[in-house]
Order: C-alpha cells, then sequence, then structure tokens
C-alpha cells in the first residue's frame, strides 16, 4: 500500500512540475490554457492535505494551493483545490499588467482576489435563495474594490511606510424577481453573512507566514 502511495505521489509531483515547465516562456507568450482541470492535487512539501471535518458547529474546510513563479517575469502558475468532496483540482495562470512588468497574460492576483469573492456571493445567493423556495428570474453582481499601493519609490513616495491597503468593497446586487423587498433585502443579508470569500475582507481574520529559506525554517 506504501509503495501504490508513493507512487501516487510521484505521479502528481511530475505533473506539477510538467506544468510549470510548459507553461511559459519568454514572459510574453503562454502555451498553456490559463484554466485548466488538474488530473489531482500534488504533494504539497510543508503543508498537509486535510479531509473537511464536520460538526455540529458546521464544516470546517480548507482551500489548498500551491503555486510558483515561472520564468523570469511575473507569471505564476498553481493548482488550487477546497477539500470538500467533488470539488475537483484546477491549475491557473496569473499575471501582473505590463504598467509593472507583466505580460498581461493572464489575471492578476487581486482580479482574482475579487471575482472569488463576487462569484462566491452569488452562489450564496443563488443556494439560499433555492433553500427558501423564492420566485427569482434572474441574478446579477457588480463589484468594485478599492485598494491603494505604498511602495516607496514606486507607488508612493521615497520614504514613505511600506504598506499594501485595501480601501472597501462595494457590491451591487441586480434581482429580477415576483418577490417582496423585504424578502430579497433578507436573502441578500443572510447571503453576505454566509459568504466566506466576502467574510474574509470584510473581518479581521488570524494569518501566519512561515519562511523556508535553502530547505531550512527561518
Amino acid at each position: 500500500m506504501l509503495d501504490r502511495e508513493l507512487f501516487f505521489l510521484h505521479k502528481c509531483t511530475v505533473q506539477y512540475r510538467t506544468l510549470m515547465e510548459n507553461v511559459m516562456l519568454d514572459n510574453h507568450t503562454v502555451t498553456y490554457p490559463i484554466v485548466a482541470r488538474a488530473e489531482s492535487m500534488p504533494a504539497p512539501e510543508h503543508i498537509s492535505l486535510n479531509k473537511v471535518k464536520k460538526s455540529k458547529d458546521g464544516m470546517d474546510l480548507e482551500v489548498d494551493f500551491l503555486a510558483s513563479l515561472t520564468g523570469d517575469g511575473l507569471l505564476k502558475s498553481g493548482v488550487v483545490q477546497p477539500n470538500v468532496p467533488g470539488f475537483g483540482a484546477f491549475e491557473i495562470l496569473c499575471d501582473e499588467g505590463t504598467s509593472i512588468g507583466g505580460a498581461d497574460a493572464a489575471p492578476a492576483p487581486l482580479s482574482y482576489l475579487a471575482a472569488g469573492i463576487g462569484f462566491c456571493l452569488l452562489t450564496h445567493i443563488h443556494g439560499l435563495a433555492k433553500f427558501r423556495k423564492l420566485s427569482i428570474s434572474s441574478i446579477k453582481l457588480e463589484q468594485k474594490m478599492k485598494f491603494q499601493s505604498r511602495i516607496p519609490g514606486m507607488t508612493a513616495v521615497e520614504g514613505a511606510e511600506m504598506h499594501g491597503l485595501s480601501k472597501g468593497i462595494e457590491t451591487l446586487i441586480i434581482i429580477e424577481s415576483g418577490e417582496e423587498a423585504a424578502k430579497i433585502a433578507s436573502l441578500i443579508d443572510a447571503s453576505e453573512q454566509a459568504c466566506m470569500a466576502l467574510q474574509t475582507v470584510v473581518n479581521a481574520i488570524p494569518a501566519a507566514t512561515t519562511i523556508f529559506n535553502n530547505g531550512q525554517q527561518i
């Protein structure tokens, strides 16, 4: 059994390395789909891939993400997968705009962040509307996330404090329905409370970073 597990982990690692090699790479040409389904999640070097946990308090889940820079530019490649049954792994590319040294070959990190929040909220609105058996024919979302970059000598004056700021999120939910306004308002309020992506940015959350340099934790 151990040999089979080691073979599986080796296969996943080879697939991930092949993705890294094929993705790029003169910093101007992407030779791989921006989003593609992965056969499986590669084996991480340090983090553990845990199973989802259910209790009377709710369901504890994780989203695992492995990524690296590819080539000499700002193109990144990664594999992401929630640990919830029925959710597959996907290989994704991420880049930056040409104004800051990228090739604009794939969505930027903040683009993925904004899209993830909007998509997650739409999922909760749709699911809760079905659960409450509301008559809704159309649900659309328009969203704006605001940021400020403070990098001395680049986006701010020399001597300024290095800082990246989130300055808010504005969301417009556009619904066509046969329901009373109060029911729709209640639906959106509950959906926002349930949306884990949205709650990640509207509430302070714990964060931890561990650094490994040349294989050694520092």
